[in-house]
């Protein structure tokens, strides 16, 4: 597999920025919290083993996956530890005054479709495709090697990581880790 350039890398980096902008946005509005995006840190892996050593040391993951439909196929994994997700659910839920409607599962679902649409929507303007993404599921992954098997599953050439600061206006910076996986189709098109 053809390794990928700087200026293919900074082209992916600026589609996941642009939906990350407009995620921060739409965030916000969930949270009651102006929030922004800095310290977004990006890489590219086509190595299953080097992805995997990036997690090693992480226990109790909370994993929201979305998967990409349409013309192209991919997913998302939108990855939580245990003090990021007691602090994005508790602000969400100060902000709907703890309704007996919103639990912890509802609200990390509707962040992660927040984020995630943003990024496939701005893929899909810059590639010219239609895609769009399924429904999140959200899994409580209690060891590495149940990440593992995750992260085997389907067939994708690549792996995007990328670590964004959510901050939050008065409280610390959140940083959850999202990974996209996509195929080699994807890649082609955005270096193209």
């Amino acid at each position: 597999m053809q390794p990928i350039s700087v200026t293919e890398k900074k082209l992916i980096e600026e589609i996941i920025n642009l939906g990350y902008q407009h995620a921060a946005t739409s965030f916000s509005s969930l949270t009651g919290q102006n929030i922004r995006t800095a310290n977004t840190a990006y890489e590219i892996c086509t190595d299953h083993d080097y992805l995997m050593d990036n997690f090693d040391h992480l226990k109790n993951l909370t994993i929201v996956q979305t998967d990409i439909m349409g013309q192209l196929k991919g997913s998302s994994y939108l990855i939580f530890n245990e003090e990021e997700k007691r602090v994005v659910t508790h602000m969400s839920l100060d902000t709907f005054g703890n309704s007996v409607f919103l639990d912890e599962c509802a609200i990390l679902k509707e962040i992660d479709n927040i984020i995630s649409a943003a990024v496939i929507t701005e893929l899909s303007n810059a590639l010219n495709v239609s895609i769009y993404g399924d429904v999140p599921q959200l899994l409580e992954l209690d060891n590495i090697e149940e990440f593992h098997s995750l992260m085997n599953e389907g067939n994708s050439d690549y792996h995007v990581l990328v670590s964004a600061n959510f901050i939050f206006d008065g409280h610390s910076c959140i940083s959850p880790v999202f990974i996209w996986k996509i195929d080699k189709k994807i890649m082609s098109m955005i270096i193209a």
